[in-house]
């Protein structure tokens, strides 16, 4: 016998095993004991063995079905516990995450077992948060909490029933409010919703308390008590007192919210409870669980209930917070402080609580507060609810009068507005009904989407009045698909700050039958409306989101950018792109977002300049052309730009469409730079090369995008063109591995991009074929660049110019011009980082420069023609008159282009 067949078959000998131990039915077992073997043969397992054993095993399980007894039952996961399986495979939960990851694409599994497996990583990540929160809350409300394990609550029936101590009232509160989650299905890994039903058990454990006059339990400091509580003479109510608000006072809840869910959502529940037996006590009152002869069943009986939970869902059981070896079965050295908080960021952008700011977009954010997860959460939505106090769910008085003065009828306002606007209501009220949510919930949450909906509406009216106040409103009142992208990204902040996780983006589009094509476009419109009424995870939320939109969503086979392109070539960065000031971006109007140029007064002039497209925005004159001709890029295809004049956009190409590039060129040179900086590429021509690779790609083989990412084609470019322009004197050759390697360092990078690329679109019945980002390269990548790529070896006669880099709008980007600070002037700002040369421009270091320095640019800036003149030697600035004469105006002029086309 081989060693192979010998180890095989002590691999099959363990699993039979492990199989036998947890019960495992034959077939799954047959199915885990094939994959594994499969997996095994055809990759390299890494680690303990028995870690992937546990994976293969799971997967199993949870791809089984498994008939019961009863005629048409079915359970799901064979009855299998995760924590017992890991527990037999000595892999803690944190280990399997990662090693499951691993496994699905080895395996291939499929697109719905992955969601599970991130929905299930998620709600370890906000249990994690809650129960981090719920142990000091515990203890504020009760005393006499002790660090010993939690004790078997099995008892001899000659043992006589003590009163519960506070450990055990510590284990059934975490108990209760497990089983009360468990009930919410689609909303059990909503945190902020999650924590008001652990503010509800929490509430409801206190009452008992305090009706059982349990004075040994009650914390006596404790803020919800009557002032004579601990007086012999003291009555207690008929009913308890409710300390829902005090509890959101002193621990970051929101009174409102968390006192709806208590009543709507959470006691229903409880009275379930009550009538199916779980609970002992006093249905009516909702009282006496804690009594001597009750509290020990209830306890036993909630676990029971939970045991049942887990086996026929298969999750992971949460009651491992409260055992004594918590720490080794989670996988940190302790269930508290900063652990936990780097347990939950690894997880990948699905499963962070708190997620990391996007590269671009970061203008918009506000400084960084100190926040838990749970107050982020309930900090963005207490915040929204602050901004819409006084908000109506239909348009205000200001809004009406302003329509009547621009001619609108009453009648185009409620066929045109608010008709629309109850349709999509309707449409979210049924989203949130499949969530299985309270009528008052969906209610309380429909109405702060319409009150957030004509908030924004207004504020986006009003400055589109006042950027084109000849434009009839009638015209934009016209397009409903403009109202229904300003509704959804409002739907879209609510979920967020809401954090309902089964409703995440993308499904707000499919809610509303929205193409992210259009979606995108509204969101700086609606960050710049919301941006000091918002929490910076909101905004950080919406930038991520638009990321999301560019880079991978707007690509696929049935987005409207597709029809668009079939009758405009894709521009180039240089047609597309214009040193702006950030006040010019914000008067881009929402006609030329979501309208053809119809008419000249609904025409956008984006370019103000005397530049033509493709021209080096560096470069005006003709004698700065002649010096340095490699800032100028080569067209690849001249027919592709269209007869153009100075002041006018390409002819061929639709204002939606040159915003829509500007977007994408802004995200897509931000992620080269970003990836160059981490794979220690700085060469500046070596930049430029990959960038006109990806250009390239963009432009001529734009069919590499269809249905894949932004990064895979960035990551092929960065690839390929370090390869070909490797050499003895210059190393900058790097692999696959290193690319993917820094590439997992980005924030909100997921190794999904690179591991699951399209290779070959679906043919008839057969589904798409995918591959890892290797196996794109080599199939699909190098077929359509090789011939392009091999012109940067220097080897060949039809060498390409280098397109110059386009400035991105994040923190990794780099302008040469630096950002320009005004639309009347060619007046940049940039960080210094070399000393200037003598014959520079006129130049001021802030902390560092003198006061006339910044007095020679304001006087050069004041001036009509020139108003300075500076000596060839570098002398001491002297002031000119504003009018000279013509030839000395002429100089002047020249010398004054000059230094600015440096």
């Amino acid at each position: 016998m081989s060693k192979q067949e010998e180890s095989e078959e002590n691999w099959v000998s363990a699993l039979d095993n492990l199989c036998s131990k947890l019960n495992v039915d034959p077939l799954a077992a047959k199915k885990s004991k094939e994959s594994f073997l499969e997996i095994k043969r055809n990759y390299t397992l890494d680690g303990d063995i028995q870690h992937w054993m546990a994976c293969a095993l799971y997967v199993a399980c949870r791809t089984s079905i498994t008939p019961t007894v009863q005629s048409g039952k079915v359970v799901e996961g064979n009855c299998v516990s995760l924590t017992r399986l890991l527990r037999l495979c000595n892999i803690s939960l944190i280990q399997f995450f990662n090693k499951i990851k691993n496994w699905m694409e080895m395996a291939l599994m499929s697109t719905d077992f992955k969601d599970r497996i991130t929905r299930l990583e998620h709600k370890f990540a906000v249990s994690t948060v809650l129960f981090r929160k719920f142990q000091p809350i515990f203890q504020e409300i009760f005393s006499g909490l002790t660090n010993e394990p939690m004790k078997s609550n099995t008892k001899s029936k000659k043992q006589k029933l003590q009163p519960c101590t506070t450990n055990a009232l510590f284990e059934f509160t975490w108990c209760l409010y497990i089983c009360v989650k468990g009930e919410f299905h689609n909303s059990a890994d909503d945190l902020v919703d999650m924590y008001h039903v652990l503010l509800s058990c929490l509430d409801f454990v206190f009452a008992n308390a305090f009706m059982a006059r349990r004075i040994d339990l009650i914390n006596p400091a404790f803020k919800g008590l009557p002032h004579n509580w601990l007086n012999d003479e003291f009555e207690l109510p008929k009913k308890a007192p409710c300390i829902i608000s005090v509890l959101c006072e002193i621990k970051e809840g929101l009174a409102v919210e968390a006192a709806t869910m208590k009543e709507y959502s959470w006691r229903p529940v409880i009275k379930s409870f009550f009538e199916k037996g779980i609970l002992k006590g006093s249905p009516n009152h909702l009282t006496g669980l804690l009594d001597v002869g009750n509290f020990d069943a209830n306890l036993k009986s909630l676990n029971n209930l939970y045991e049942t939970y887990v086996l026929s869902v298969g999750e992971f059981d949460e009651r491992i917070f409260l055992g004594e070896h918590a720490n080794e079965q989670i996988g940190t050295k302790k269930v508290s402080g900063d652990e936990i908080t780097q347990v939950i960021a690894s997880f990948g952008p699905s499963g962070r609580a708190c997620p990391d700011t996007p590269l671009t977009g970061r203008c918009y954010l506000a400084g960084r507060e100190e926040l838990t997860p749970v107050s982020e959460a309930t900090n963005s939505l207490a915040r929204l609810a602050t901004y819409l106090r006084n908000a109506k769910p239909y348009p205000s008085t200001p809004l009406m009068r302003l329509f009547a003065e621009c001619g609108v009828t009453e009648e185009t306002i409620n066929t045109n507005v608010i008709r629309p606007c109850n349709g999509w209501v309707e449409q979210f009220s049924h989203s949130l009904q499949e969530c299985k949510c309270s009528k008052e919930t969906i209610n309380f949450r429909c109405n702060m989407v319409s009150c957030l909906y004509y908030k924004v509406f207004e504020h986006i009216i009003r400055e589109e009045h006042r950027k084109k106040p000849q434009v009839s409103l009638q015209i934009l009142l016209s397009q409903e698909t403009y109202q229904l992208t300003v509704f959804a990204c409002c739907t879209e902040v609510v979920l967020h700050a809401y954090g309902v996780h089964s409703l995440r983006f993308p499904r707000v589009l499919q809610i509303y039958g929205l193409s992210a094509f259009h979606f995108y476009k509204i969101i700086e419109l609606v960050v710049q409306a919301l941006v000091d009424k918002l929490s910076r995870d909101v905004i950080k939320h919406l930038n991520a989101v638009e990321e999301e939109v560019l880079e991978s969503l707007v690509w696929t086979s049935d987005s409207p950018l597709w029809d668009q392109l079939s009758k405009t070539p894709v521009p180039a960065s240089t047609e597309v792109y214009v040193q702006e000031s950030p006040l010019f971006r914000r008067n881009i109007a929402v006609i030329d977002r979501y309208l053809a140029p119809i008419a000249d007064q609904a025409k956008k002039q984006l370019f103000k300049d005397n530049i033509k497209p493709g021209q080096s925005l560096l470069v005006q004159n003709t004698a700065a052309i002649k010096q340095e001709p490699s800032l100028l890029p080569a067209p690849l295809n001249n027919a592709s730009n269209g007869e153009t004049t100075p002041n006018s956009t390409p002819k061929k190409a639709h204002n939606s469409l040159i915003l829509f590039f500007r977007k994408f060129y802004s995200l897509a040179v931000v992620r080269m730079i970003d990836l160059c900086t981490r794979l220690r590429l700085t060469d500046e021509e070596l930049k430029r090369k990959i960038w006109t690779c990806l250009e390239y790609s963009v432009m001529h083989q734009t069919q590499l995008m269809k249905d894949r990412h932004l990064d895979q084609i960035l990551m092929c470019a960065v690839y390929v063109i370090c390869k070909v322009s490797n050499s003895t004197s210059n190393q900058v050759e790097r692999t696959f591995a290193d690319i993917m390697k820094c590439y997992r360092q980005r924030p909100l990078a997921d190794n999904h991009v690179y591991r699951s690329v399209l290779i070959k679109q679906s043919m008839g019945e057969n589904s798409p074929e995918r591959g890892d980002l290797i196996n794109f390269y080599n199939k699909v990548y190098v077929q359509c660049m090789q011939t392009f790529a091999l012109r940067f070896t220097g080897k060949h006669k039809d060498e390409c110019s280098l397109s110059p880099l386009p400035a991105g709008r994040g923190d990794a980007a780099y302008s040469p011009a630096g950002q320009r600070v005004s639309e009347r002037h060619q007046l940049y700002v940039k960080p210094l980082t070399t000393p200037p040369p003598t014959n520079h421009h006129l130049t001021y270091r802030f902390s560092r420069s003198p006061a006339k320095d910044l007095h020679a640019i304001n006087t050069l800036v004041s001036c009509e023609v020139g108003g300075i003149k500076r000596s060839a030697e570098g002398g001491d600035v002297v002031k000119r008159p504003r009018c000279a004469a013509p030839g000395v105006a002429r100089k002047l002029q020249g010398l004054m282009s000059d230094r600015q086309a440096v």
